[in-house]
């Protein structure tokens, strides 16, 4: 049976799939309030279209750079949810996470498997297909992304100095450890990550898939195009592109201004599903 993307939610204009706010939802289930600090969450509902789109139940899912755990929503589904997550803080509120899961849900939080490391160490990991929404190089160093999005006088200027103090401490809390990918510049970042995505590949089963959510970038005026490079890694690893889709990006705290300065930003991500050869 072929299965469509999203069918039920609209798209834009443009053609792309214009998913709504997630925060109600997020908040609705059994995910600890905690997790709203997390300044990179992939939308639930992206989430639970993509889950619905590769996974059946019985199957094992993956995501190598668990974050706040939000994939355990495959759980609900009777998929095996497998996080892997770098950052102990977040590994704890995953705990957190799966604990109300199994309270609420009683048995699928025996569904989800926690591991807290370095994912270049603990892969591969056997499953049936890997969905990750991975960071980016240098993305959250606080000089960074402001010098990168945003003119540092005209935060000290607006009211928004008080918010941006809150996603610095969010950022700072986000790449703790010294191994964590989004703390490497663009080129070690390229290597790292393409070994990932490597491992990614090894840990799924022949027609398995690896689902990756990402987004170009504007780096110092220009676009780089990181979805293509994506499609790149993964060509050369033999993968099979299953489907491309876009969808509107709602975007940080930064873009917002960005956008309201009349800045460059990339306005939609992408979702590229890679399917293993049998």
């Amino acid at each position: 049976m072929t299965r469509e993307f999203a069918p039920d939610i609209p798209r834009t204009s443009e053609g792309w799939i214009d998913m709504p706010s997630d925060t109600q939802l997020r908040k609705n289930l059994f995910f600890p309030d905690e997790v709203m600090n997390h300044p990179a969450k992939m939308n639930l509902h992206m989430q639970m279209a993509i889950i619905n789109y590769v996974a059946s139940p019985g199957e094992t899912i993956m995501d190598p750079f668990g974050g706040t755990g939000s994939l355990m929503i495959a759980a609900l589904h009777e998929v095996r949810v497998v996080l892997v997550e770098i950052e102990r803080d977040y590994h704890e509120l995953q705990k957190k996470s799966a604990a109300n899961l199994e309270r609420w849900f009683p048995g699928k939080g025996q569904l989800v498997t926690l591991l807290c490391g370095d994912n270049r160490f603990l892969m591969p990991i056997p499953c049936d297909h890997v969905c990750t929404s991975p960071p980016y190089a240098s993305a959250m160093k606080i000089k960074s992304v402001r010098d990168c999005d945003i003119d540092n006088a005209y935060i000290q200027k607006t009211r928004t100095s008080v918010r941006l103090s809150k996603w610095d401490k969010q950022m700072s809390e986000y790449c703790k450890s010294e191994r964590n990918i989004s703390n490497l510049n663009s080129f070690l970042y390229a290597k790292a990550m393409e070994k990932v995505y490597t491992l990614c590949y090894q840990s799924v089963r022949p027609g398995g898939t690896v689902t990756i959510n990402t987004k170009d970038r504007i780096e110092n005026g220009k676009r780089v195009y990181l979805s293509e490079w994506v499609c790149r890694v993964f060509k050369q690893l033999g993968a099979e592109q299953d489907s491309w889709h876009k969808f509107k990006a709602m975007g940080s705290g930064f873009t917002k201004i960005a956008r309201s300065q009349g800045k460059n930003t990339v306005d939609q991500e992408d979702v590229i599903v890679f399917r293993k050869p049998l």
